[in-house]
């Protein structure tokens, strides 16, 4: 890549995520989930509401719970259903990403749809990993696995020319850092606190590439590294950047996960991979 001189600064990215138009009207619902989803007392029928107020969110919630993954293909009717059998975490997940991905849309871009293809794998990942780390939940994992890379998303709206300039590789943070005048981990964690989203989920976001410098929340942020780099070696997607480092292996080692207990989550992954390209096929 030849050398770019920065005409994009920290700044512009801050002002550009506060300018999105849909951030005035999606966090009316994504707050409403939120809130239910930090309640203790909440009930399944609060969220079942919530979630048939908006027609295409619960056809896609829909679609993951008629996915072979989860050997319910075609047995799920409708949302009660869909909540009794994913569960109130996972479905309160599932709920919250396809929210946020309303402030994001895809546009017709294939590579976009595939950046939030990508999440939706680093989320799958991340929630069966939780069997080998303590102290995570597969319902947060998958949140903060499907969001990890909104950053990117954000980057493209922004400027697509420089953004498809980037190739990635071990120096993608770099590259970022001098057309951006930031990373996608600084601007996915921005965007993310202007939603009015979980302090957690920030800071997963911030520090997915770095997870040996995180002192809150370092289990789930390991989770999602490690899911971000194993989505590589499963499938091939050229929009992902997940990158194999000593870093990885540091968490391997600290969580005692061996190769194969590797090889049976990603056989997971390469099994649900049609169901979740239809996640995100057009209604």
């Amino acid at each position: 890549m030849a050398q770019i001189r920065q005409l994009i600064t920290e700044s512009d990215v801050k002002r550009h995520i506060r300018g999105l138009p849909d951030l005035s009207t999606v966090p009316v619902l994504l707050g409403k989930i939120l809130k239910t989803a930090r309640d203790e007392n909440a009930t399944t029928g609060e969220l079942h509401k919530l979630i048939t107020f908006d027609q295409a969110l619960a056809q896609r919630i829909l679609r993951v719970a008629n996915s072979a993954a989860f050997a319910r293909s075609g047995q799920i009717k409708d949302i009660e259903q869909a909540i009794m059998f994913l569960g109130f975490d996972r479905i309160r997940s599932i709920a919250i990403g396809m929210t946020v991905m309303n402030v994001m849309p895809t546009k017709g871009s294939f590579t976009v749809e595939n950046l939030w293809i990508h999440g939706y794998e680093v989320g799958f990942l991340a929630s069966a990993l939780t069997d080998l780390v303590p102290l995570t939940i597969p319902g947060e994992c998958f949140l903060a696995g499907l969001l990890h890379d909104i950053g990117r998303v954000v980057f493209c709206s922004m400027d697509q020319t420089k953004f498809m300039s980037i190739a990635p590789g071990a120096d993608v943070l770099e590259w970022e850092q001098t057309l951006f005048g930031c990373t996608h981990a600084d601007a996915g964690a921005w965007l993310t606190e202007e939603l009015g989203m979980p302090r957690d989920i920030s800071l997963i976001t911030k520090y997915h590439h770095h997870p040996e410098l995180a002192t809150e929340q370092r289990e789930t942020t390991a989770v999602v590294a490690l899911a971000d780099a194993l989505s590589g070696r499963f499938v091939a997607r050229k929009e992902g950047d997940g990158i194999w480092s000593d870093r990885i292996d540091a968490i391997l080692e600290a969580y005692s996960i061996t190769d194969d207990d590797l090889q049976q989550v990603g056989e997971k992954l390469v099994q649900a991979r049609p169901d979740i390209e239809q996640v995100f096929a057009k209604a």
